[in-house]
């Protein structure tokens, strides 16, 4: 049994608005939390810790979820964020093809672990990932350290052949026929993998890339393995007048209508709802992965000003290329008061809320992820506030004052399942330099392979 004490720092467990500890105190025993709380009323002696760490000048808080990523994205960087035409055409002109050139597992690898070690050095310590051959991704994960949700992206048809403007659909039952068995091997190979950092999902590709069958019988698997559903839906341009032309529906009412928006379910973007799309969410009591950051990129933003009052329980994502958290914090806060004028609809605490007891909920890991207590598993971040940027120190708007001004590089250490995974901002498992000089010589083969078809 190993013991640890973080001592010292000012810690922000997540548990209400006025908890804030100014030499506080986060004890764990192995993986779990065992005290959080002031330093006064902990007594060290009795705990007999086998390692103190030191967190003068740091923040103590509870690791951040991202509910929405793809890994292989790390081949996207300063590719797809300034493609002209509008309509997504980074994705579909970029992206697509890009990452149809990632067929070599290793390739697959490598991108993901990059990628991941980008979130973890930000503060992510939990992720939700989906894309195709997702076993590829599995030893990624497992090997940097870090909790992961994985599932196989469930399409109908050969994505490099959309764009916005298209309506047809050639459906192709075998490919939505592979994609389910191998969504079967995940599970079986990587559910609960690794002391259970690793679990598994279903993910639909949503109504855009999959027939309304298609989305019944995602909805079947993720009844059949007991577990939950992640979803892209409402996301781009030409997806809802696609859907109104086939069915007569927009992409909320066919993902209530086919069962996949529930509880148990991530409704991944959610850009292009009415008020009417907006009550039917709120009612599935489906959750919200908000990819604030990134879908202001490409020049549209979900109506938040419908959504929270609404009720429907929202999570951050970052979908691809930008994975740091505390960017789609401030996103989520500054975008909707630029778009309506409402400086009260969203503030420090709740976008850092967002951020982590919003994307424990999401998963259903809300027992044992999103806060600091006792109990809870020993997923913890240290952020350094000794920087000009963060002083000088309210403690009243604490969380405020990190939101709008600390960035993912203040992050110093991170640990998950009690492990110290990034320790003085240098990974303790994985060969940073080596892993990056190996991505960049990928990086360039695949888009050499990649430019002939853009």
């Amino acid at each position: 049994m190993t013991r640890t004490i973080i001592e010292g720092g000012l810690v922000l467990p997540m548990t209400g608005r006025s908890h804030l500890h100014r030499q506080g105190v986060v004890a764990f025993e192995n993986d779990r939390l065992s005290y959080v709380g002031d330093g006064s009323d902990f007594d060290r002696d009795a705990f007999q810790p086998d390692q103190v760490i030191s967190a003068k000048g740091r923040a103590v808080l509870p690791g951040l979820v991202n509910t929405h990523i793809h890994l292989i994205g790390a081949y996207l960087k300063g590719i797809t964020e300034d493609v002209p035409g509008g309509k997504a055409a980074g994705l579909f002109n970029r992206a697509l093809p890009i990452l149809a050139e990632c067929r070599d597992p290793a390739d697959v690898y490598c991108g993901a672990l990059a990628c991941a070690m980008d979130m973890v050095s930000t503060g992510t310590t939990t992720l939700v990932n989906t894309w195709h051959r997702e076993t590829n991704i599995g030893p990624a994960v497992r090997d940097l350290g870090v909790r992961a949700s994985l599932s196989e992206m469930l399409v109908e048809i050969g994505l490099t052949g959309l764009n916005a403007d298209k309506t047809d659909r050639p459906w192709v039952t075998e490919r939505l026929d592979r994609a389910l068995d191998a969504t079967v091997k995940l599970h079986e190979e990587w559910h609960g993998a690794a002391d259970g950092r690793i679990t598994v999902r279903v993910s639909p590709g949503g109504p855009g890339y999959m027939s309304m069958e298609g989305m019944e019988r995602s909805r079947a698997m993720a009844d059949k393995l007991g577990v939950g559903i992640n979803v892209h839906i409402a996301e781009l341009p030409g997806e809802t007048e696609f859907t109104e032309r086939l069915y007569g529906k927009r992409p909320i009412e066919i993902g209530v209508e086919t069962g996949v928006l529930a509880p148990d379910a991530i409704a991944i973007h959610c850009v292009f709802m009415t008020e009417n799309d907006v009550a039917l969410l709120a009612g599935s009591g489906a959750h919200m992965s908000h990819t604030s950051y990134h879908v202001t990129k490409r020049g549209y933003f979900p109506p938040m000003e419908l959504v929270y009052p609404a009720g429907v329980p929202v999570s951050l994502g970052s979908d691809w290329c930008s994975n740091d958290l505390w960017q789609y914090m401030r996103a989520a806060i500054l975008t909707p008061r630029t778009i309506t004028g409402d400086v009260a609809m969203m503030d420090g605490y709740g976008a850092l809320e967002l951020a982590t007891l919003g994307g424990a909920r999401a998963l259903g890991m809300e027992r044992d992820i999103g806060s600091l207590e006792p109990g809870k598993k020993a997923d913890v971040i240290l952020v350094d506030v000794s920087q000009p940027w963060l002083r000088p120190i309210r403690l009243e708007n604490f969380a405020s004052n990190l939101v709008y001004n600390a960035n993912g590089a203040d992050v110093t250490d991170v640990f998950v399942d009690g492990e110290r995974i990034y320790a003085d901002r240098q990974f303790t498992t994985v060969d940073q330099d080596a892993v990056l000089d190996e991505l960049q010589g990928r990086a360039e083969a695949i888009w050499a392979r990649a430019e002939t078809k853009f």
